[in-house]
């Protein structure tokens, strides 16, 4: 037994300060019977100390063993730059479940209004991990040497799940005005920001009802701020992602009139990624494998419950701040199995923004996609 308390003390000495006292509280000691003597300024305590333990501590001893014998460093902290999302499920549940802690990572989440102010800490490594979507800005900057890669899928559109939807204002729709994509011509329609992916879902849709880009008046404003537009009759449209939709039908000021699924192009398309800055990738490979394979027992837990299951609607509803009935009122996004995104359409994405003047150098798409952290 004395051989097993100097082991013990030995341990201790080594554990530091956090599991000294973890340990202490697992066994019912208090700062006094610290052995280590590190606990109250190096104080060393003599044999007559350990011949005070009681039996109950002793039963302990096992419990105190396993604790010794677990890795004695932090956990590895990775900081992800969250634009909050119901697309984000996945990641959302791996945090909320313990999936990340599992595997021995803390997730800084760094919340931010937009995904291309994102852009310049991930390319710097100030973040490791940055949830998000194609854009012209997100190639120009891989164009221009900024170093990070798209790894996962965030999101995609398919039938059944049209979570971006083009939303009329109510009136055009209970007049007639808008029956059909033709009708869309000469409106204005507020997208996010100029050059994001939702001004592709918004091009197709227009060319679905024969009409170009420049056929309606595009206006940029934040989503909140759209479905404000929609209430005050100063844009006839907003293409958005849930839960705005929703919340435009819960305030009755729009109807999410058309949706991806029914636009062949675009029925199943990618709309959201998961991203790693160079640094994270080159340095800590292995956290970086761990991260993505945490994430895919989220998104297993996402596709076996439903997007509707109420333990998942809480846990999407904490992050985004979005109320749940908004959450279950929304069309869901669709995440691959295996945290694939749908590389051709990441490259349709780049082709489409180059030929509108928005992309000046397309880069070839290995330099934008690294997959291999999935394998």
């Amino acid at each position: 037994m004395q051989r097993a308390l100097e082991a013990r003390e030995r341990h201790a000495v080594e554990a530091g300060p956090f599991r000294q006292r973890l340990l202490r509280q697992t066994a019912g000691l208090t700062e006094l019977d610290d052995p280590s003597g590190h606990a109250l300024g190096g104080r060393r305590h003599d044999g007559a100390v350990y011949n005070r333990l009681t039996m109950k501590h002793l039963a302990l001893g096992s419990l105190v063993l396993l604790l010794l014998v677990a890795p004695a460093g932090a956990a590895d902290v990775v900081r992800m730059g969250d634009l909050p999302t119901l697309s984000s499920a996945g990641l959302y549940i791996a945090m909320d479940k313990g999936l990340f802690q599992a595997k021995g990572i803390t997730v800084d989440v760094e919340p931010f209004a937009s995904g291309a102010k994102m852009i310049a800490p991930l390319a710097t490594g100030q973040l490791d991990v940055a949830t998000g979507s194609p854009s012209a800005g997100l190639y120009n900057s891989i164009a221009s040497g900024m170093d990070f890669k798209i790894v996962a899928d965030k999101g995609q559109v398919r039938p059944g799940f049209s979570f971006i939807p083009l939303i009329v204002r109510k009136d055009h729709v209970d007049g007639g005005r808008v029956k059909s994509l033709k009708d869309l011509k000469g409106l204005k329609v507020a997208s996010g920001a100029k050059g994001i992916n939702l001004d592709y879902v918004l091009a197709k849709m227009l060319e679905q009802g024969g009409l170009s880009f420049d056929a309606v008046e595009v206006v940029y404003l934040g989503y909140p701020d759209g479905i404000k537009a929609l209430a005050s009759k100063a844009v006839d449209a907003v293409i958005a992602p849930e839960p705005w939709g929703a919340r435009a039908e819960e305030q009755n000021v729009g109807r999410r009139l058309f949706v991806t699924e029914q636009v062949p192009g675009i029925a199943t398309f990618q709309i959201a990624v998961v991203m790693y800055s160079g640094k994270f990738i080159k340095e800590r490979p292995k956290i970086a494998r761990d991260f993505l394979q945490a994430y895919l027992e989220g998104v297993k837990f996402y596709n076996q419950r439903g997007p509707k299951d109420s333990d998942v609607v809480a846990i999407i509803a904490k992050h985004t701040k979005v109320p749940p009935a908004a959450v279950r009122a929304s069309a869901p996004a669709y995440l691959d199995p295996g945290a694939r995104p749908r590389v051709p359409d990441l490259a349709a994405f780049q082709d489409w923004f180059h030929t509108m003047g928005w992309v000046k150098e397309k880069v070839p798409i290995e330099r934008v996609v690294d997959l291999s952290f999935l394998q």
